[in-house]
């Protein structure tokens, strides 16, 4: 008897598992990929989707990066954008974003997502996985707490992966995938074609050597933005003679952009934008 219960408790478990839709929270960077691989190893490719919020000014790179992942992993992978790109959300809040205050990330990333799933899955039948490592534990509870009742997870944390550059490099190799380039040229992230209102200027100095074009483009939308609405302010700060000034794209990159001090230069900040 107590083998037959045991049998059916665990094809119970099995069902209940398989009803389960794992919703990796993917943004095109190595941690959330490496966090695909992982759910589907443990799930089973029928089981995960692969949901990835377009900024619409994505590297273009990464469109190539997620090309090679889907080909190898070969589960659903799902597209979606809000339409606008950032630059059109800070004109529209009349607002530029900056490291305290993201408009951009909050209506392309985070409301939105959160939308689409609300929109197609209950909190019974689906599990949200999120891309953040060992290293970032602090940041998981926040999302767990304020996203009840619909369950987010990382399976990094989980299995206790911190995600250096060693192990992202050596995860590219095995799965026989080449790195995105934004990672080549050192960036910190595969996000928003290297543009961050929450990035330091050591990213910024980094984005006009590596894609000046890019930088450029950014920096003409800034001044754009700021014609047309006059009380918006830049987003950019440093230490000038001991006081902190915020500063346009174009004005740092005339005046300071070789001229940071040994902790500007550190200064990449931080994304975790669909968090």
């Amino acid at each position: 008897m107590n083998s037959l219960i045991n049998t059916l408790m665990n094809d119970l478990k099995k069902l209940t598992e398989t009803s389960i839709t794992h919703i990796v929270s993917y943004s095109g960077g190595l941690g959330s990929a490496i966090t695909a691989d992982m759910v589907i190893k443990k799930y089973g490719v029928d089981n995960v989707i692969l949901l990835f919020a377009d900024t619409l000014v994505e590297d273009q790179d990464l469109y190539r990066f997620n090309n090679d992942l889907i080909g190898r992993l070969g589960c659903r992978f799902i597209r979606i954008a809000e339409g606008r790109t950032p630059w059109q959300v800070f004109n529209d809040r009349r607002y530029i974003g900056n490291t305290r205050v993201d408009p951009c990330s909050e209506v392309l990333k985070r409301k939105f997502i959160k939308k689409w799933i609300f929109e197609n899955f209950t909190p019974i039948n689906c599990v949200i996985w999120i891309g953040i490592d060992s290293t970032e534990e602090h940041r998981l509870k926040p999302v767990i707490v304020k996203n009840k009742p619909y369950v987010y997870r990382s399976i990094l944390i989980e299995n206790n992966v911190f995600l250096t550059t060693e192990y992202k490099n050596r995860w590219c190799d095995i799965n026989n995938i080449r790195i995105p380039r934004l990672y080549d040229y050192g960036f910190a992230h595969n996000n928003c074609g290297g543009f961050c209102v929450k990035a330091g200027l050591a990213q910024f100095k980094k984005l006009y050597e590596y894609l000046p074009d890019i930088y450029l483009e950014n920096e003409m939308q800034e001044e754009l933005l700021m014609r047309t609405h006059p009380r918006t302010k830049p987003f950019l700060r440093k230490q000038v003679k001991g006081v902190l000034r915020y500063m346009t794209m174009k004005e740092y990159r005339l005046k300071y952009l070789d001229s940071l001090t040994d902790d500007e230069s550190l200064d990449f900040g931080g994304c975790g934008c669909a968090l």
